[in-house]
Formats: C-alpha cells, structure tokens, sequence
C-alpha cells in the first residue's frame, strides 16, 4: 500500500485535536467542559469551572516511511461570571514540513441559558456558544517562483449547544464552518460545513459494575454526504487524580491516560497522554499526543 502525506491529511477535518478528547476516539460533543471545548463544542466551555489552559504536542503516523505530520494545538477559556459567560481561544496547526500546513484561529463565547429561559437547574443546564474561525493554509508548490500564492486564508465560525440533564444524560450539537469558507489556490475549494450531534452519560459510580466517576460518549458526524460514528468511555481513580479513556471510529482505535497533580488555592496541572492506532494503515504503529493543561 502506497502511502503518501496527502492520504492521512485531510483539509481541516477536525480529527486530531485534544488529547482527553482523543483518547474518547473523539466522541466529545456532549462532554465539553474544559479547554479542548473550542474546537468541539463551543457551548461547552460554559461549563468550565476555572480558568484553563491546554498545550499539545503530537506526532501522527509514526513509522510511516516519508511520512513526517505534526499536530499541535493550545487552548484557553476563561469563566467571567454566571450572568456573563466564558470566552475562550484557540489555535491548533497541523503540517508537513516543507509541503503543507493548516492553522486554525478560533476565538469563541458561551454563556448558560438558564436564566435566560428560566429553566431549572436541578433538571437541565442548558449552555449555547458561538466561535469565530479563520482558517490559514500554506502550501508549497515545488518551485522558487510561481504565479499562485502560497498562502490563503478564510474566517467562518462555529455554533453549539449543550444540555446537560441532572440524571447524568448529556446532549450536544455543533456546526461548524457554517459560513463557506475558499481556502483554494489555483480554483475554488470550500470547507465543508460539519454537523455533529452528541450523547453522553456521566455517572460518579457505575451501576452494577461500580466503575468510578465514569463518562460514556458517542458523536455522530456528517460530513458532506458522509456519516462518521466516534465513541468513547472515561474513567477516574486513585480519587480523581488518575483517568483512563478508551475509544475508537472506523479507522482507528484510541487509549488515553491522565494524571491530576492539585496545588494550593485550588490550582491544578494535568498531564494527558493518547495513543491512537490506525487501522487501516499497517505500515504505521500509531500516533502519540501529549498535553500539558494548567487551571486556575
């Protein structure tokens, strides 16, 4: 099987961003609720509880021969007040040195509607957000000269919601690139709009099974005329400190850990780790994601 950077990088598909969220296999639409919100839910950093910010570093496709892919990504969200909201940032970038790179800039706010609809909270937190987008790509065509431009760039956005029901149950939706956005060189070529609707169930014990703190996860995205499934589970032991995520979608299967280490004046930093293993690609033995997050 011939291999190539194009195969495995598809533009601005949204696939290898957060690494809490990657060891879910990505199924993060009805979870969000910390820094890795923006680019999955924007609606979810309302429900973040302290200041947050995330740093990743990766390495995708690893043992691919003249494959070398990088992703990175940082995100920040701040909670202001209940009454006015959380504003978040980020950017995330994926390359291939010396052929292609893609940045993405979001800037987005979110706010709990409750208030507003004067719904009750001991039955359903109800958060909707919206982010702007400008999408940057780089490529290089080959040559010293040449008539193209090697850089072109777009602004678009992103709207979510987010329920999150007392009895455990979450429901999310997320659009994004709502607005068409050309990031085409030589002739026109949009980024297509994605639509994706979440579940998810939360619980602090487990029935029956008694797994601690456990989170379930399943998106279900469209794409154009397709349909992607990404699913996911979480745990967290050792009293919260330690958590473990298992996941996967049709093309690759995921597994993820995290450590919480807490500070005075309830600061925290959090390592995370995922490792995602093509399935389709034999020649690779798997991506490796790091990140390091920091709340305040």
């Amino acid at each position: 099987m011939s291999v190539s950077a194009q195969t495995v990088f598809a533009a601005f598909d949204d696939t290898y961003w957060g690494v809490r969220a990657l060891g879910m296999g990505g199924a993060f639409t009805a979870v969000s609720n910390d820094a890795n919100a923006p680019l999955y839910n924007v609606a979810g950093t309302a429900f973040a509880a302290q200041k947050e910010v995330t740093l990743m570093g990766s390495r995708l496709f690893a043992g691919l021969e003249g494959v070398e892919i990088g992703a990175n990504y940082a995100g920040y969200v701040h909670p202001i007040s209940a009454n006015i909201g959380t504003i978040s940032f980020a950017w995330s970038s994926i390359s291939t040195p010396g052929l292609r790179r893609e940045d993405t800039f979001n800037i987005g706010y979110a706010r709990v509607l409750n208030d507003i609809l004067r719904l009750d909270k001991e039955v359903v937190e109800l958060s909707a957000g919206v982010n702007f987008k400008y999408l940057m790509q780089e490529v290089k065509f080959g040559v010293e000269e040449t008539e193209f431009e090697t850089y072109k760039g777009a602004a678009t956005g992103d709207i979510g919601i987010l329920a999150m029901f007392a009895n455990g149950i979450g429901v999310g939706f997320s659009s994004k690139y709502i607005v068409p956005a050309d990031i085409g060189f030589m002739e026109k070529d949009e980024v297509k709009n994605i639509n994706v609707v979440g579940l998810s169930y939360y619980s602090d014990e487990l029935p029956l099974i008694k797994i601690p703190y456990f989170t379930a996860a399943l998106d279900v995205m469209f794409r154009d005329s397709e349909t992607f499934i990404r699913a996911g589970v979480e745990s967290y032991i050792l009293d919260r400190k330690l958590a473990i995520r298992l996941g996967g979608r049709e093309e690759a299967f995921d597994i993820g850990f995290g450590y919480e280490f807490a500070f005075a004046n309830e600061t925290k930093l959090i390592v995370d780790y995922a490792f995602e293993l093509p399935l389709e690609l034999e020649e690779s033995y798997g991506s490796h994601f790091i990140a390091l997050s920091f709340r305040f």
